[in-house]
C-alpha cells in the first residue's frame, strides 16, 4: 500500500503471528516498501509494507449467504432423532476479516499483543523466527547439491586425509617445502598404528565427554526446529578447557612426557582419521532410523555418498538424549586438542633449546590458545551457525572437527618447533601482534553484536541498531562492522590467521597453508550463505547488498 504518512493510524501484523493490531506509523523506512510503526503497548518495529495496512483496507466478512446456498438441494438431511446443532458463536475477542487481496486473517482486539500464540502448535515470537507447524515438520528432499554433488563429495572424502598427510611429510624436521618427495613417505604400518597413540586419543575423547555431561554450566535452548521444538544444550565449554589446561600444566610440572604429542603426531592423526570414519558410518546408519523431521535439510538427497558426506541427521543424540554429539565435537575434543598440541610443541621447543626462548612460537601459542578459549567462553554463539542449524552431522563435520582442526590448524606451531625464523628481529613481532589484536577486536565485536541481536532483537541495545526489514519479519543488521562488510567476523578471522603465519617468517610457504585455505573456505561459506539469504529474503536481500556492497574485505571483495 502506497502513501502511508507519519502519524497515520494503521493495522500492523505482529511479527511471527497471524494477528494484526492497531499501530501508528512513526517513520517511513529508509528502504522501499518498509515502515516503522509503534504498537499501542509502546513496542516499535520496522515492518515490510505487506504487514502494514490502513484500517479502511479491512472489511468484515459478510455472514449472508448467496441464494444458492439457501437452496433445499444444498441442505443436509438429518434423521428425526438428531437434534439441530446450535448456531456457532463468534468470539468477541477475535474476529475474522478480509483484506483486499482476498487473504483471510485474524485481528485481535486485545490492547497488548501476546508474545506467543499457541495455535496449531505454531510458535510465534517477536524475534522474527519463522512460524513452524508440527504438521509441516517434514524435511523435503535435498534438490540442490553443494561441493560438486555426489562426485565432489566422494573425491573430497579421499582428498582431505591426503592433504593432512601431505602437510606432515612435506613439512618435517629437516625441511619444509612444497615439492613432494615420495621417498619420504613411510610404508611401515607401525608408523601409523600405535597403541599408545590410540589410548591417548580415545582417553582424550572420553575425558571430554565426561566434562561435557557434568551437571555444571547453564542450560540454554537452541534455535527452533521444523517441529517447533527447541533442543537443550549445556554450556560448560569454558570449564572444560580450564580443567584440561590445568591438568596439562600439572603434567608438564611433574614431567609426565607431554612432548609425546609431538613425537606421535602422525599416529595420533591416523587414529583420529580411523575414528572419524567409524563415527561417520555409525551416524549414517543411525540416521536411517530417524524420523523425517529430524533429518538435515542439506543431507536428505537420497544419494548415499552425498548424504554420508554432508550428514543425514541434523542433531544426532544417540543413547543420551541430553547429549548433542554434533555440538560436542564442534567445540570440545578437536578444538581443545588443538590448544594442547600447541602447548606441547612449545614445551618441546623450550626443552630442546632452553637458552633461546622461542618468542615467535610463544606468540603463536598465546594467540591460538586465546582463540580457542574465546570460542568456549562464547559457546552459545555456535547454536546459531550454519553448521548447527542447517548442515547434518556426517563425514564433512566429523573429519573437520576431529582431524582437520587439531592436525592442520597446529601447523604453524609445529613448523616453529623445527624451523624457527633465523633472520627475524624481535621488533618485527610488534606489527604482527598488532595485526592479530586488531583481527581479534573486529572478530569479537562483530560476533558479539550479531549474537546479541539474534538473542534479543527487541532489547534497548538492539533497537538502536540500523536494520533492514524483510517480508519474513526478520531484520537484517547493517550497524557497526556489519554496515562495512557483510561478514566482518570473517575479516577478523582472516587477519588473525594471517598473523599466525607471519610469525613463521618467509622461509617456506607451507605455514601459510592455513590462511590460504581459510580464505577459500570463508569465501565458499559466504557464497553459500548469500544463496540461502537471497532465496529467503528476496528483495530485502537486494536492498541489503546495495547498502553493504562488500562481502568480506572492504573495497576489495
Amino acid at each position: 500500500m502506497k502513501g502511508l504518512q507519519v502519524g497515520e493510524k494503521v493495522l500492523a501484523k505482529w511479527i511471527g503471528s497471524a494477528l494484526w493490531f492497531p499501530a501508528v506509523v512513526t517513520a517511513i523506512g529508509e528502504y522501499e516498501d518498509s515502515y516503522k510503526v509503534k504498537f499501542e503497548d509502546g513496542t516499535e518495529d520496522n515492518l515490510a509494507e505487506k504487514h502494514v495496512k490502513r484500517e479502511s483496507a479491512f472489511r468484515r466478512r459478510s455472514r449472508s449467504r448467496s441464494p444458492s446456498r439457501k437452496s433445499p438441494s444444498r441442505r443436509r438431511s438429518r434423521s428425526p432423532g438428531r437434534k439441530a446443532s446450535p448456531s456457532r458463536k463468534i468470539s468477541p475477542s477475535r474476529k475474522s476479516v478480509d483484506i483486499p487481496d482476498g487473504t483471510q486473517i485474524k485481528m485481535s482486539q486485545r490492547k497488548t499483543p501476546a508474545r506467543t500464540e499457541a495455535e496449531g502448535a505454531r510458535p510465534a515470537t517477536r524475534s522474527g523466527v519463522q512460524n513452524l507447524d508440527a504438521k509441516k515438520g517434514a524435511v523435503p528432499k535435498t534438490t540442490h547439491y553443494e561441493f560438486g554433488g555426489p562426485i565432489g563429495a566422494f573425491f573430497t572424502m579421499f582428498s582431505l586425509p591426503l592433504v593432512v598427510l601431505y602437510l606432515y611429510f612435506t613439512c618435517g624436521k629437516d625441511k619444509c617445502q612444497v615439492t613432494f618427495d615420495p621417498s619420504i613417505i613411510s610404508l611401515n604400518w607401525r608408523d601409523y598404528i600405535d597403541v599408545t597413540a590410540f589410548e591417548i586419543f580415545i582417553g582424550w575423547f572420553v575425558f571430554q565427554e565426561f566434562l561435557a555431561i557434568l551437571p555444571v554450566g547453564r542450560v540454554v535452548k537452541g534455535q527452533p526446529l521444523r517441529t517447533g521444538e527447541r533442543l537443550s544444550y549445556r554450556l560448560n565449554g569454558f570449564i572444560a578447557i580450564v580443567i584440561s589446561i590445568a591438568l596439562f600444566v600439572a603434567m608438564i610440572y611433574y614431567n609426565c612426557g607431554v612432548t609425546a604429542l609431538y613425537d606421535k603426531f602422525l599416529p595420533l592423526a591416523a587414529c583420529a582419521m580411523i575414528f572419524s570414519l567409524i563415527m561417520s558410518v555409525f551416524l549414517y546408519v543411525w540416521a536411517l532410523g530417524a524420523p523425517n523431521h529430524a533429518l538435515a535439510p542439506g543431507g536428505n538427497s537420497g544419494n548415499v555418498v552425498y548424504d554420508f558426506f554432508i550428514g543425514h541427521e541434523l542433531n544426532p543424540r544417540p543413547f543420551v538424549k541430553s547429549f548433542d554429539l554434533k555440538c560436542f565435537c564442534e567445540l570440545r575434543p578437536g578444538l581443545i586438542g588443538w590448544a594442547l598440541l600447541d602447548i606441547a610443541f612449545l614445551v618441546k621447543a623450550w626443552t630442546d633449546f632452553p637458552e633461546n626462548p622461542p618468542y615467535p612460537l610463544i606468540c603463536v601459542v598465546f594467540f591460538q590458545v586465546g582463540y580457542v578459549t574465546d570460542a568456549l567462553i562464547f559457546e552459545e554463539a555456535i547454536l546459531t551457525t550454519m553448521d548447527i542449524i542447517y548442515d547434518g552431522f556426517g563425514f564433512m563435520l566429523v573429519f573437520g572437527d576431529l582431524v582437520w582442526v587439531p592436525f592442520t590448524y597446529s601447523l604453524q606451531a609445529r613448523y616453529l618447533v623445527d624451523h624457527p625464523p633465523k633472520d627475524m628481529p624481535q621488533y618485527c613481532l610488534i606489527p604482527i601482534i598488532l595485526l592479530a589484536v586488531g583481527g581479534y577486536i573486529i572478530f569479537r565485536r562483530s560476533n558479539s553484536m550479531k549474537n546479541n541481536f539474534r538473542k534479543n532483537p527487541n532489547s534497548e541495545e538492539s533497537a538502536s541498531y540500523e536494520t533492514i526489514p524483510t517480508a519474513s519479519g526478520r531484520r537484517l543488521l547493517v550497524s557497526g562492522w556489519w554496515g562495512l562488510v557483510r561478514k566482518p567476523n570473517y575479516l577478523g578471522d582472516l587477519m588473525m590467521s594471517l598473523s599466525w603465519s607471519l610469525f613463521c617468517g618467509f622461509d617456506s610457504i607451507i605455514p601459510y597453508f592455513y590462511p590460504i585455505y581459510f580464505l577459500i573456505l570463508l569465501i565458499h561459506r559466504e557464497m553459500r550463505d548469500d544463496g540461502h539469504c537471497r532465496d529467503k529474503y528476496g528483495k530485502a536481500w537486494d536492498n541489503y547488498c546495495k547498502r553493504v556492497p562488500y562481502r568480506i574485505i572492504p573495497y576489495v571483495y
